[in-house]
């Protein structure tokens, strides 16, 4: 962490942003309505907040997909705030969107962007041929922000500082010599008192108010279709991890915790020292983790379960022990059946995340997910077609087919968008969407599944989100079903 002044920023105004959500046909599957999928709070936004105002700046975050804002209606608030900066978080899928509210916003309001994030490790010398983009964070914003902000108001000399891309004198400059904050346990708690926190929630969360949280950073696994990998592990402390939660409870009436790390569990000993913390300060918090499935056993189920944990999502990908060992897995499917039955009998609730679509997928390891899909004891499932984000190893293996790196060249240019070869599969896109509907509708429409969510419920409030989300995510489909089979009997009849 920086260690000059905690004022050194004093007086220093900045506004963060986080634009309206944009669908995109490269993620989502199913055409739903963003009220149905849940907002989640900008986290990335709500961490540079805390280390800005660690050093004294006055930070305002704007988050306008969590209150509906219009672009106007943004730039009209930002204009009030009179910020000396202004800074976004880049993601690849949402990309271009960004970019035009930062042109929309920036010719009205002519301070200095600041963008962060994974797109913009990966490809700050594209990001910034856009005029309205002028300085891109590439390491921890710990290490990196506060210094920058600093030598941008005192004029310095930035050559010197690792981890920044910027322009000078109309040429790119890169400083790739990232900056890692391995003491997370002094990383400043996110500003959530910048944010409404009564406005955030999940497709399935059940208490109300919701927010996520993040307690590691990085991955040791070299799964093909993830770029997590590519950061060093490093992980807060129990007592840091149970700090955080309590002050989401008691000063911002948090009722439920999603923790957003990728593998929560991946320390045994520091998975049950948090549990023990949560139990030793009696903490009634709801909250989930996501980890794989040979990264818990009994005991461990067993603390989570007496800490709170009412949920856990589980990373199963594919039913086909093939597609499992070309993606680098490195799980057996009869560990994830065990562990999934084991979660359910120890009375936490489960939900399993799946792919289709990689490599050596066909119809039989189709048909082998469908069927794990189905008889495993899973409350929520959630399936995607494959996506090939840069720095993956999918994506390494995809820039070898179309013979140039798409990111890249998308980056530059909007109008160069492409649909994918789907590689390793004789599946097109639209294939893939079709089992990805399908097997959804196989998995939720179930007579007892229906009922079992139903008898879940815990307010009206979830009855009504849940049902915005059902008919989003399905309504199209079944009304397109009827129509069919309205379309047939006719026939028949005539």
């Amino acid at each position: 962490m920086l260690k000059f002044s905690n004022n050194v920023l004093d007086g220093v105004k900045f506004c963060l942003v986080f634009p309206a959500y944009q669908e995109s046909d490269d993620v989502i599957s199913l055409k739903v309505m963003k009220q149905g999928l849940g907002k989640i709070p900008p986290l990335s936004l709500c961490a540079v907040a805390g280390i800005l105002e660690k050093f004294g700046a006055n930070v305002k975050i704007i988050d306008a997909s969590a209150d509906n804002s219009s672009i106007e209606n943004t730039i009209q608030k930002i204009g009030l705030f009179n910020p000396d900066f202004l800074g976004f978080t880049l993601a690849t899928y949402q990309f271009h969107f960004t970019v035009e509210w930062i042109k929309r916003i920036k010719s009205h309001i002519k301070v200095p962007v600041l963008v962060g994030g994974p797109h913009a490790r990966i490809y700050p010398k594209e990001i910034l041929t856009h005029r309205c983009i002028d300085y891109c964070i590439l390491g921890d914003a710990e290490e990196v922000l506060p210094r920058l902000i600093y030598s941008i108001i005192e004029k310095k000399e930035l050559s010197s500082l690792g981890g920044v891309a910027y322009k000078i004198n109309n040429r790119i400059k890169i400083n790739r010599f990232f900056l890692y904050c391995n003491d997370l346990d002094h990383v400043p708690l996110p500003s959530r008192h910048l944010i409404d926190n009564s406005l955030y929630f999940s497709l399935i969360s059940k208490y109300k108010n919701f927010t996520a949280m993040t307690s590691s950073r990085g991955c040791v696994f070299q799964c093909t279709f993830c770029d997590n990998h590519c950061m060093p592990y490093r992980a807060m402390s129990p007592k840091r991890v149970v700090d955080e939660m309590e002050v989401c409870q008691k000063e911002f009436f948090i009722n439920e915790i999603d923790m957003f790390d990728g593998i929560f569990s991946l320390s045994k000993k520091r998975l049950v020292n948090i549990c023990a913390e949560i139990i030793k300060r009696k903490l009634k918090v709801h909250w989930s983790i996501r980890t794989r499935a040979d990264l818990v056993d009994q005991d461990v189920l067993k603390q989570l379960r007496r800490a709170g944990c009412m949920r856990i999502y589980y990373g199963i990908e594919s039913g086909s022990q093939k597609i499992l060992k070309n993606i680098r897995k490195g799980v057996t499917l009869e560990r994830i059946s065990y562990i999934i039955r084991l979660t359910k009998e120890m009375g936490i609730s489960t939900f399993g995340y799946f792919m289709v679509g990689n490599y050596g997928e066909n119809n039989f390891t189709l048909k082998e997910t469908e069927k794990i899909m189905l008889t495993l004891p899973l409350d929520y499932i959630q399936i995607a077609p494959i996506f090939y984000p840069p720095n993956t190893e999918n994506y390494k293996e995809l820039v070898k087919v179309i013979k140039f790196d798409y990111w890249r060249k998308y980056t530059i240019n909007p109008y160069s968008r492409m649909e994918f070869p789907i590689i390793g599969t004789n599946f097109n896109k639209d294939q893939l969407h079709s089992i990805v509907r399908k097997m959804y509708l196989r998995f939720y429409l179930r007579p007892r599944n229906i009922v079992k969510l139903l008898m879940a419920l815990k307010s009206l409030d979830e009855f009504i989100r849940s049902a915005r989300a059902f008919y989003s995510m399905f309504g199209e489909i079944l009304a397109e079903a009827i129509a069919s089979n309205i379309h047939k009997n006719k026939k028949l009849k005539d």
